[in-house]
């Protein structure tokens, strides 16, 4: 008779180009699947800090070295298994932003007994931004908007650090812009600038016909291509 052996398994995840999605914005859903049966083996949510910026943005490491720390944000399972296991593993999240939340799967063998623990664990990376896309009011009246609408977005990694100039996430080297649509006709493309308080960009401009505005307000690293979205809608009316 085969004896199943515990075996843990602990899973980080990194949002991309920056630091551990955890407690700062509720985690991120994990799950891990035999990959070959479908069969839901473990789930939970990450769950500590997202780990302190110097020593994970700034400092050198060798190869295999490990970069979280023991307080870092993590989930961690016993499965027991009696035979090596194709495990797929997913993580969903931030579960603070649900709706501008991105999804990333890994797979890889585990064998009983032969823990998958060491170093930083199974590593999951999160693209994206949190992008949140804000008016100061929904309905307006022409008048209004013809002497300008004014949009506002948070815009932080998908731990929630915070995004200024200068800082390790740099407010001056992001593309933030509103892409401005009524029905299916284009109205233009308008920039956000930071707007004087870590993660705040806001922009401005004028509209000259009466309708329903669909406004997709996206954020753009072009340093390695990280991107954000939110949509939100205006409605002007005559």
């Amino acid at each position: 008779m085969v004896i199943a052996e515990p075996t843990e398994i602990t899973v980080r995840v990194v949002a991309r180009g920056a630091m551990y999605v955890g407690d700062l914005v509720e985690g991120a859903q994990v799950t891990l699947t035999d990959a070959e049966s479908g069969e839901v083996l473990a789930q939970g949510v990450t769950e500590g800090d997202a780990g302190e910026p110097d020593r994970i943005m700034n400092a050198p490491r060798k190869r295999g070295a490990p970069m979280a720390a023991s307080q870092d944000a993590r989930f961690s399972a016993t499965i027991d298994i009696d035979e090596p296991r194709y495990l797929q593993v997913t993580a969903f999240g931030p579960l603070q932003r649900r709706e501008t939340a991105t999804r990333t799967t890994m797979t890889q063998w585990v064998v009983p007994g032969k823990h998958l623990t060491g170093g930083d664990g199974w590593v999951l990376e999160l693209a994206g931004f949190m992008v949140q896309a804000d008016l100061h009011s929904s309905f307006v009246s022409l008048d209004e908007a013809s002497k300008g609408v004014t949009v506002e977005a948070e815009v932080t990694p998908m731990c929630g650090c915070p995004v200024k100039p200068g800082f390790y996430w740099d407010a001056d080297s992001y593309e933030v812009a509103a892409l401005v649509k009524r029905g299916e006709a284009e109205v233009g493309r308008y920039a956000l600038h930071y707007a004087g308080s870590a993660s705040d960009f806001a922009g401005s401009f004028s509209l000259e016909l009466p309708g329903v505005y669909d406004i997709t307000v996206y954020a753009y690293d072009p340093s390695f291509g990280n991107t954000g979205v939110d949509r939100i809608e205006l409605t002007v009316t005559e």
